[in-house]
């Protein structure tokens, strides 16, 4: 058979766009950056709430081992953020170094602040820093160089207008228009990024900044280093557009903390109180617009971790963590880690919760009277995520919704997703009595819809089907045969230069391939198409660039107005790191001109998961910033004889899990949703090595159990037994009935 899947030629295509969707966010008014971070909400931990204004380096690195041990930053909390007073000032202001930039305080911090960074890196961790607009007074007064130019600081400072600055104060503007300037916050930048910076926040941002925001963009891209853009704090809403597109998330409102504690400053216990929370509600919902991929609204520190004492009870706590995740707001925890309660321990390892923030959705408010509060999110899998909130101080509320009014009539089945209790098909709306401060949050799936799924499984299976050879089956009939809908048809290639066709010589349109799919859609179904495979000529290697890449695989959306597309890496298209990049940034200019399209990629794998070519695939799109939804793996010809395919496939697919998680920063339950599996029935490529039934029996228990993005096979050409011959290309090589191996995926609805 022509069709190899080996890890040594090893595939790779992209779902994105699956369990934990994108499809849902309102229409931007702006596009967001392309820095290619933040392609989901930052999760981990500040400094200021808790250490305030005396961080030391024990301290940061203590909240680092608190991450770890206490099992956080496997629910995708990874990042250590060391926020102000790290500088160290004199009465001028703050002391400089040779170029002008804030002097760290070794007193503080005496191996540094790259010692720091690597202390946390080597925790599986991400750091994070802190810096405000401006050039220090000091740096001024000694007119410092700015470093690899002939400029110095009294070139580029405004001395008549003064920064905001909440600690050593003295901070010039800079004029921007001045040589010197741009080169000023580069060499700071490049600095950050040799300390190994991961994260910066700029902070007291306002209209103003504007031009320093931009610097610090156009600086970081140039650093060298992948580096997460936050500004802070109560930016205004006018210019929500031109924060979205110069940084990755930007702080709506001031501070959370209520400054009530007893020590100075009103540092200490409570951290903050209800109605600093409270106060969150109207601006999530006027922001709301704003948030997506790679740009965020930030409502600022998570106060949960230490009981009570952080000023909430438990139900606002829950409140808090719900309005967070439901705005789809950074996750940056700002309690002690190292006194973790158990309460809050088990609010923030809920992966449901988690979930429900990294879906990458921001919720609309759609109740809003007196204490009642009603928001509510739609998944692009057709499912429905509703907050229910009491947010007074006193008395019950009973807080109701219609169906109608979260995007759908009829009845819809519950799941109350703080409990995880299944709560049954619901008919018409839903009510909570809530307790003063209490949230409900439930996942909806409309009733109409499921009995669709149920009835027609669609995107997630589509088997593929290769029309080029070994006597393909009319899908039609298969689809009578079986209940599937949807196809994934193989192959487009290169016909030789940068153009698209069907196995590189039969037009995209006007032919028998494009009968194919207008008679599939007629029955009610649709189609993947994908793009590559083991042979032939390669768009990935024929295109010279990432945008002629995205010009022809532009040419197969548009041929068939695409919901999905895949790409099947493989070959020496796989094999060449500089063609991986390639396909990475080709689809990101797809997804962006394509809302709502759903990419694969697909590729080989081992039986312990990706090797380190599928790895670096992984790692390169996360950091391009690829908002992948789904990775698929092809996990056979491990060259295991007759060892339980079944068992092998899931072992490969929990290392691909880990993988995606890691790369992505995710929580298990949302990793999950990004990975899937393309298997092979019967005998596979490597002699006696069979996949049987009994083992897609095991791979759809697994689909069922973790809710996997993806779950299909190679192909229903070899879903039939064999005749006389043993042609691998159009039979399965084992005693079967036809299709036998397609039915046992179709129960899979997602």
């Amino acid at each position: 058979m022509i069709r190899l899947r080996s890890l040594t030629a090893a595939v790779a295509g992209l779902l994105v766009a699956a369990a934990v969707p994108l499809a849902g966010v309102t229409a931007h008014p702006a596009a967001a950056s392309d820095n290619g971070q933040s392609v989901r909400p930052a999760m981990g931990w500040s400094s200021w709430s808790f250490v305030r204004r005396t961080p030391t380096e024990a301290k940061i690195e203590a909240q680092a081992d608190a991450l770890v041990s206490s099992g956080l930053k496997d629910h995708g909390f990874v990042y250590v953020n060391l926020d102000d007073f790290w500088q160290k000032c004199d009465s001028n202001g703050f002391v400089v170094d040779t170029y002008g930039r804030w002097a760290v305080d070794t007193g503080k911090f005496p191996d540094g602040i790259k010692g720091v960074a690597d202390y946390v890196h080597s925790k599986g961790l991400k750091f994070g820093f802190y810096v405000t607009p401006g050039i220090a007074k000091n740096a001024v007064t000694k007119n410092t160089p700015v470093e690899g130019t002939s400029y110095h600081a009294k070139d580029i400072a405004d001395t008549s207008t003064t920064e905001k600055n909440y600690n050593c104060k003295n901070m010039y503007a800079i004029d921007y228009s001045k040589p010197g300037a741009q080169e000023f916050v580069d060499s700071w930048a490049r600095q950050f990024a040799s300390w190994g910076v991961d994260y910066l926040k700029i902070d007291g941002v306002g209209s103003a900044d504007v031009p320093d925001v931009q610097a610090w963009d156009k600086a970081l891209r140039a650093s060298g280093r992948p580096i997460n853009f936050a500004l802070s704090n109560n930016l205004p809403i006018a210019d929500a557009a031109t924060w979205r597109k110069l940084a990755n998330s930007w702080r709506t409102q001031g501070d959370v903390e209520c400054y009530c504690g007893p020590g100075s400053n009103g540092s200490g216990y409570p951290l903050t109180d209800w109605s600093h929370v409270s106060k969150r509600f109207d601006s999530a919902a006027s922001w709301q617009p704003y948030a997506g991929p790679g740009g965020w609204n930030d409502l600022d520190s998570l106060e949960i971790g230490n009981g009570d004492q952080v000023g909430l009870t438990a139900d606002q706590r829950r409140s808090h963590f719900t309005l967070w995740s439901m705005a789809a707001a950074p996750l940056l925890l700002g309690t002690d880690l190292t006194q973790l309660d158990p309460v809050d321990k088990a609010m923030l390892t809920n992966d449901r919760l988690i979930g429900v923030d990294q879906d990458g959705v921001a919720a609309k408010r759609i109740v809003s009277s007196g204490v009642r509060q009603v928001w509510s999110k739609k998944e692009s899998d057709g499912q429905y995520v509703v907050a229910l909130f009491n947010t007074g101080t006193s008395g019950n509320a009973t807080v109701s919704v219609n169906w109608s009014q979260v995007g759908f009539s009829g009845s819809g089945d519950v799941t109350d997703l703080w409990s995880g209790s299944h709560k049954g098909v619901i008919a018409d709306s839903y009510s909570a009595t809530l307790r003063p401060g209490e949230t409900r949050l439930i996942r909806v799936k409309p009733a109409n819809s499921l009995k669709a799924a149920a009835a027609s499984p669609g995107f997630a299976v589509a088997p593929y089907e290769y029309l080029g050879w070994g006597s393909p089956q009319n899908p039609t009939s298969v689809m009578s045969a079986t209940g599937v809908k949807w196809f994934t048809l193989a192959f487009v290639l290169s016909d030789g230069t940068c153009n698209p066709k069907w196995d590189g010589s039969r037009p995209l349109t006007g032919g028998s391939d494009q009968s194919t799919v207008n008679a599939i859609r007629a029955a009610g179904g649709d189609v993947v198409v994908s793009v590559g495979g083991w042979s032939g000529n390669k768009l990935g290697e024929k295109c010279s660039s990432a945008s002629a890449l995205a010009g022809a695989y532009q040419k197969v959306i548009n041929a068939y107005k695409l919901k999905a597309l895949d790409i099947d890496i493989e070959n020496t298209e796989w094999s060449d790191a500089t063609v991986r990049q390639r396909v990475v940034d080709a689809l990101k200019t797809v997804k962006a001109n394509n809302p709502g399209l759903k990419t694969v990629i697909t590729f080989g794998t081992t039986s312990g998961g990706p090797d380190s070519t599928g790895a670096d695939m992984i790692k390169r799109a996360a950091n391009s910033g690829l908002a992948n939804d789904v990775w698929c793996i092809m996990p056979f010809d491990f060259g295991g004889g007759t060892t339980n395919m079944g068992s092998l496939t899931t072992k490969a697919m929990e290392g691909l899990k880990a993988q995606v998680k890691s790369a992505y920063g995710y929580s298990d339950a949302t990793a999950y949703t990004h990975i899937g599996l393309s298997s092979m029935n019967g005998r596979t490529d490597d002699s006696g090595e069979l996949v049987r039934a009994a083992d897609f029996r095991t791979m759809l228990a697994y689909a069922q159990q973790h809710h996997i993005g993806r779950l299909t096979y190679w192909a229903v050409n070899r879903d039939r037994a064999c005749g006389s011959g043993t042609d691998g290309d159009a039979c399965s090589g084992v005693s079967q009935q036809p299709y036998d191996y397609l039915k046992v995926f179709t129960q899979y609805t997602g």
